[in-house]
């Protein structure tokens, strides 16, 4: 069955919400999977709404572990679909059912899984849906994590939790975390890490637990001890309690391994490239391996700190820079812990830091204040390896690195990317600069990226503003502009300067932001006082509504004819200032003996 430049070619599964494909892409002839609205649904607006979400949410993920959007759509019955990669292999679900895994298996599964859900939550997504048959395997053992269909972006920065569209609990029941089954807009990092202990929980005990847990090694006694307790820390009841992230899960994970996940060959190849560090460091992780470098996490045995190994060709650039950066220490350079140079190349001991790059969080802009934040520490670091005529030369995204508390750490002094082997140009260079220069144009690039959510172009010789980078503050508009004004003179002399006007930008922002958040809560505290009158305020007798009907009567009659100022005159007054302030009702009993209204 052909369609829309797709051949369907079989049904690979079916759920409540759609059916998913595999297809044959006519134009490129490769296969993939196509997922399409299930035909009923197509009128339900919420439904519709979540599963057109999840296409862009997973689009916008750009990770090795997040399975690939290719195409979204809409078929000719108005029911939406979006075309994925196509796996080849099966899902943990399959494989736990099979029962054939092996320890090291298991353990570099869920070290991927974490890998995708650490990058996924570092961009403000929750899964909300972690589970094994979500969790796809290719045929070299390499993870796909799938099936977005009810995830949420959400602010790490602020604090959100994560609001649905009903009031409705959506998920597996059997991996939701207990806080979801009580409130669903309570769904956070830390109920996706729980449901990652139920996934772990299966997958070395092959069991599903349910309401009361015992511990896993209550029904596999070989589960080492501290992967024990890895798995019921991720399922305490208090959120609080569990890891704080899927990257806290991860390395602990690697430091039980003990490389122990990774292939002969990726072992021989990091001892190899690692010669003399056996005796004091173990091998826990490949982060990297190309032509141009080879990058592994150890473990340093005495410390226990983990730290990052980078192998580099012999002819490689950036041994000045980090030599000298290896006798000076700054908080926001990463420091170098060890450098070494023979015949067969360079390595590079740095620490390791958890809280990834800035490149992975700039899949949509940046908060204003948090960028401004960030560039000024940026600046900072910079302006210090100046002082010391040592140039970065290629700074960009994924060499802006964070550790946990979020706090900028910059990486590759003096290296070079290579960009030989894609067309993709290096939107954070200018090559006509050198020195100071041309790492405060990067800088600029990077502001200008990471705030509009586009890299920064130009027509004739001059910087085109989008409409998101007009929006933002005049001051920071005025700062990026001059980190990237085409003619090199007219740019910042030197960091010390732009060190100095960020930081009072985010000095301005800050009061600005405290003014924001003072105006709201006098709001919010103004609209709850009202509330508490309104309940307060005695209710309104039919009475109450008859005297003032008598009295707008008594004074048209008075303008009209003449009659009844000698007694209404105060009355109305006195009736007046009972309104003043209260809505409290007044009623009239009618006229007395002495002639005047009685109150």
């Amino acid at each position: 069955m052909a369609w829309q430049g797709y051949k369907i070619v079989g049904k690979l599964g079916e759920g409540g919400m759609a059916t998913v494909y595999k297809a044959i892409q006519e134009s490129l002839q490769r296969p993939v999977a196509i997922k399409i609205m299930a035909a009923n649904l197509k009128d339900h607006p919420e439904i519709k709404e979540r599963f057109d979400k999840e296409s862009l949410i997973i689009a916008r993920l750009a990770h090795p572990h997040i399975i690939h959007v290719i195409d979204k759509g809409m078929t000719g019955k108005g029911r939406p679909y979006f075309v994925m990669e196509y796996v080849e292999g099966m899902s943990l679900e399959d494989a736990i059912n099979r029962g054939k895994l092996d320890f090291a298996a298991k353990i570099d599964t869920m070290v991927q899984v974490c890998k995708a859900l650490a990058y996924a939550h570092k961009n403000g997504v929750i899964h909300r849906d972690i589970k094994p048959g979500n969790i796809l395997i290719d045929k070299e053992w390499q993870v796909r994590m799938a099936d977005f269909g009810i995830a949420h972006f959400y602010n790490p920065e602020a604090g959100d939790t994560l609001h649905t569209e009903a009031e409705s609990v959506v998920g597996t029941s059997a991996y939701m975390a207990p806080e979801i089954r009580v409130n669903p807009e309570a769904a956070s990092v830390e109920s996706d890490v729980y449901a990652l202990g139920i996934t772990m929980y299966e997958l070395f005990t092959g069991v599903c637990p349910q309401n009361n847990i015992p511990p896993p090694r209550k029904f596999e006694p070989d589960i080492p001890p501290g992967l024990n307790d890895l798995i019921m820390r991720c399922l305490d009841p208090d959120p609080a309690e569990r890891p704080s992230s899927a990257n806290e899960v991860k390395n602990t994970l690697l430091h039980l391994s003990q490389g122990g996940h990774l292939s002969r060959a990726q072992k021989e190849r990091a001892a190899s490239n690692s010669k003399g560090l056996e005796s004091q460091f173990s091998l826990l992780d490949v982060l990297k391996e190309n032509k141009y470098c080879s990058v592994y996490l150890y473990e340093d045995l005495a410390k226990k700190k983990l730290m990052v190994v980078k192998k580099l060709p012999v002819d490689a650039q950036g041994l000045k820079e980090n030599k000298l950066l290896s006798r000076l220490t700054h908080p926001t350079i990463v420091p170098i812990l060890g450098l070494s140079y023979n015949t067969e190349g360079v390595t590079l001991i740095s620490e390791y830091l958890n809280g990834g790059s800035l490149a992975e969080q700039m899949l949509s802009p940046v908060d204003e204040l948090a960028m401004m934040e960030w560039a000024y520490q940026i600046a900072d670091g910079l302006a210090f390896a100046h002082r010391n005529r040592i140039f970065h030369g290629n700074l960009r995204p994924s060499n802006v690195l964070f550790d946990s508390e979020r706090q900028v750490k910059l990486a590759d002094f003096g290296l070079k990317t290579h960009y030989l082997d894609s067309e993709e140009p290096n939107w954070y260079e200018d090559p006509k600069a050198q020195g100071a220069s041309r790492d405060l144009y990067s800088l600029g690039a990077i502001c200008y990226h990471a705030l509009s959510g586009n890299p920064p172009t130009f027509r004739s010789n001059r910087l085109v503003r989008s409409k998101r980078f007009t929006e933002l503050s005049p001051r920071v508009q005025e700062v990026v502009s001059r980190l990237l004004d085409p003619q090199e003179d007219k740019r910042y002399p030197n960091g010390d300067i732009v060190v100095a006007d960020l930081k009072g930008i985010v000095k301005k922002l800050k009061e600005e932001q405290a003014e924001q958040q003072t105006r709201e809560l006098r709001r919010k505290v103004n609209k709850a006082a009202a509330e508490v009158r309104k309940q307060e305020r005695p209710p309104i007798r039919w009475k109450a509504w008859i005297f003032r009907i008598l009295v707008l009567a008594l004074i048209a009659e008075e303008v009209v004819y003449g009659y009844g100022y000698h007694y209404l005159k105060p009355h109305v007054l006195l009736y007046v200032e009972k309104l003043k302030g209260t809505d409290a009702y007044i009623e009239w009993s009618g006229q007395g003996k002495d002639g005047k209204l009685n109150w």
